[in-house]
């Protein structure tokens, strides 16, 4: 048996068929169903649509854990696929590559962290903000979709709640890794996470 370890640079230049076949692969390892075609216009159960109130609360539980703040914001990107039912699409890859995490599970880790912030910002114990395929698509509504590149922009303009006084950049102020466990979450995975483009 041989292993090929590929950087998030040859993922994101390989052509599209090999990039399809790795997003089957990851599927296959982390036992998202089999290689079945994915459903036209999946719709995971309970999955919420978020507006912009709704994605700056999500923000201020999270906005400690750089990882998880970026894995959120690639949620609003434009490299996804708008489906017709009123859904985005991103590739787990595609995540993975733009947030410079080391594994497809460091992703889901989290989005399941987001999901916790959503749980708690609805008061909704079932609510979902994402879906996943059995192609290692991850799917969240077209509102939310959105609402988070709406907030991404005032961040980075600087207009954003939470914005620390005398900063440039559009970022508030870190929250100390006490604080996100008084919150209710656990330390962030591993991988220093680059801020969407």
């Amino acid at each position: 048996m041989v292993g090929i370890t590929l950087s998030p640079e040859q993922i994101r230049a390989a052509p599209p068929q090999v990039r399809r076949w790795l997003e089957q692969e990851v599927a296959a390892s982390l036992g998202l169903a089999g290689m079945a075609e994915p459903a036209p216009h999946p719709e995971p159960p309970h999955l919420v649509g978020c507006g912009v109130r709704e994605v700056e609360a999500i923000f201020s539980l999270i906005q400690g854990l750089l990882p998880v703040v970026n894995v959120f914001l690639e949620l609003g990107r434009d490299t996804g696929r708008r489906l017709p039912n009123g859904m985005h699409a991103f590739g787990l890859l595609d995540i993975q590559s733009h947030t410079q995490l080391g594994t497809p599970e460091q992703v889901l880790n989290c989005l399941e962290m987001i999901n916790r912030a959503l749980r708690q910002v609805s008061g909704d114990p079932h609510a979902t903000l994402f879906g996943l395929d059995e192609r290692a698509n991850c799917f969240v509504a077209e509102e939310t979709h959105q609402a988070i590149r709406q907030f991404w922009q005032q961040l980075v303009a600087g207009q954003g709640p939470g914005v620390a006084p005398g900063r440039g950049d559009g970022l508030g102020a870190p929250v100390p890794p006490q604080g996100m466990e008084a919150r209710g979450f656990a330390p962030a995975p591993a991988g220093d996470g680059a801020a969407p483009h």
